[in-house]
């Protein structure tokens, strides 16, 4: 019985095995004949092989089905299966990748930046083809190697002209035509032609261009395929389709339509390429005023199953084109919401979110890869690094203990002097105080001795007593004023003095205004009669320059 059951298990194997490399062969089969065809063989291998451990195979058909996709303008899907073929990459064995020494797939990044070109971002295209163009030069298979260079070297020549860098992308494109005549594989040497005469007939040199075609058409002849879904049919036809865009391009629609007929004979068995030479002949049309083509040709081409948002934008735009000339306005409306309607499923924020992603994936596994190099390092320092650890440890319990004794003694040191200096800031300020008190005093008593000295009728002892008294009376109250003032305002006389040039008197009535005193307090405080601290106040408003409707308590207050 067990024998029986592990010759079924052996069949099933088999039959899957076989399965997986039918589905695979297909997918390559009708990869440019019948793209639409190869991606439903993709769904069924992604499928069949859903539960499947990891190996290069698989991982070599995702990216291939990435590659289909990209083709046929599906750039979000096709980051999806790039995605998976970067995974897949990461979790085979070193020993079971086609390329052990790197560590990326470079054929993947080289169509991530396929998907940036085609959306605009040269800056990120560069940086993927250059990341390519590394890899590949570190792989050790001949053929790989030579195939994946000429295609990253291509692809950079490919932005300088999209950049106008034409001289540029001309030194380019020779240098890759001038390696794939050495290596003698025709429709590579027809592709690097096509890229020739389109950069020829964008610098203008038409003649040049020309040339370059016959010289193409007469290596065609000698090696044409009996298979029309080579790639070298493929490449001749691209040669014309270049031609047509040229023509396009300065409005010659009819030489246009010449090429573009040449271009869709020979690319029959590619369909994919069709679709774009559909809206081209549909827009040549349109150029000529020939409406009615025009329009036929449009609905056909959006008849196109898996037309890409590109080529039915392309067409919608050539109908509306053709309506407002007719002022069809029910169809030009049904056009206009249809731009809309693709426009507003355009994938393009999906697209860049997914390509975040799988930066963010690539540098995952560029961080693993680090990671796991880190490790043999990390494990041959490892007991250096803890006998040095806890030699260093002892060494810096002692530094912490003598260090912790020298910063106490500091801080008691600190603390000190903090005291001394607040100490000393505060006599100075009491100081300062008492002097400005001292000379108002002594001015106020030179008064009184010029009244005694020349008596008048209306001054009388018992008043000048009453004076005599006040001042006497003031020395206390000035005191305990005093030491509270220059702990509460220290920087206060600094304040006044930077807004007005003061005399004594006028910082200390200042003073006694901070403190809220009133007119009357002043004057006990200071041993000066009522009208004169009013005197005193008004001739510090003027040297304040303070407004007739200005208070003088609310300005000195917000001092």
């Amino acid at each position: 019985m067990f024998r029986i059951y592990l010759f079924l298990l052996l069949i099933t194997c088999f039959a899957f095995a076989q399965n997986r490399k039918q589905l695979r062969d297909s997918i390559l089969k009708y990869k440019t004949s019948n793209p639409s065809l190869a991606v439903e063989y993709g769904l069924e291998y992604d499928k069949l092989t859903a539960n499947s451990q990891p190996d290069s195979e698989k991982q070599n058909t995702f990216a291939l089905i990435g590659e289909i996709l990209i083709g046929m303008g599906l750039n979000t899907s096709a980051l999806y299966y790039l995605n998976r073929s970067v995974e897949l990459y990461a979790a085979i064995k070193k020993s079971e990748k086609n390329f052990p020494n790197i560590d990326q797939p470079p054929w993947v990044l080289l169509n991530i930046g396929s998907i940036y070109f085609n959306n605009g971002d040269y800056k990120k295209a560069t940086e993927k083809y250059n990341y390519a163009l590394n890899l590949f030069e570190k792989v050790s298979k001949q053929n790989a190697k030579f195939l994946g260079y000429n295609t990253s070297k291509s692809n950079l020549g490919l932005i300088k002209e999209a950049q106008g860098n034409y001289k540029e992308a001309e030194i380019i494109y020779e240098e890759i035509y001038q390696r794939r005549l050495e290596k003698g594989k025709i429709e590579d040497i027809l592709y690097s032609m096509a890229q020739i005469i389109a950069n020829k007939l964008a610098q203008g040199e038409v003649v040049a261009a020309l040339d370059k075609l016959k010289e193409a058409q007469s290596i065609f002849k000698k090696h044409e395929a009996k298979d029309p879904n080579s790639m070298i049919t493929r490449n001749w036809g691209y040669a014309h389709f270049v031609f047509a865009a040229y023509y396009q391009s300065i409005k010659k629609y009819d030489s246009a339509l010449v090429s573009l007929s040449k271009s869709k004979e020979i690319l029959k068995s590619f369909p994919s390429e069709l679709h774009a030479l559909g809206t081209r002949f549909a827009e040549c049309y349109l150029g000529l005023n020939q409406l009615a083509k025009a329009e036929r040709v449009a609905k056909e081409n959006l008849k196109i199953k898996n037309l890409n948002d590109v080529e039915r934008k392309y067409n919608f735009k050539v109908l509306e084109k053709i309506y407002k000339q007719k002022n069809l306005n029910s169809e030009l409306l049904k056009v206009k919401d249809s731009l809309i309607l693709i426009s507003s499923g355009s994938s393009t924020s999906k697209l860049f979110k997914t390509l975040n992603t799988f930066e963010t994936q690539i540098q995952l596994a560029n961080t693993a890869r680090e990671i796991n190099e880190s490790k043999i390092k990390y494990n041959t320092y490892l007991y250096i690094l803890i006998i040095c650890s806890l030699i260093l440890f002892f060494s810096l319990v002692t530094i912490r203990i003598n260090y912790n004794l020298q910063k106490e003694k500091g801080d008691k040191l600190q603390v000190e002097k903090e005291l001394i200096t607040s100490q000393l800031e505060e006599k100075n300020r009491e100081l300062v105080s008492k002097t400005n008190f001292i000379i108002q005093r002594n001015d106020y008593l030179k008064k009184i001795k010029k009244k005694i000295e020349a008596p008048k009728k209306d001054i009388t002892l018992n008043r000048l007593s009453k004076e005599l008294t006040m001042v006497i009376n003031s020395e206390k109250t000035y005191e305990e004023f005093d030491k509270m003032f220059v702990k509460v305002y220290p920087d206060f006389y600094a304040k006044l003095n930077a807004l007005a040039q003061l005399s004594q008197t006028d910082l200390r009535l200042a003073s006694y205004i901070k403190m809220n005193h009133t007119n009357n307090e002043i004057s006990g405080i200071s041993g000066i009669s009522l009208r004169t601290v009013e005197s005193q106040r008004y001739r510090l408003s003027k040297k304040l320059n303070l407004l007739e409707n200005q208070n003088l308590n609310s300005f000195i207050m917000e001092v």
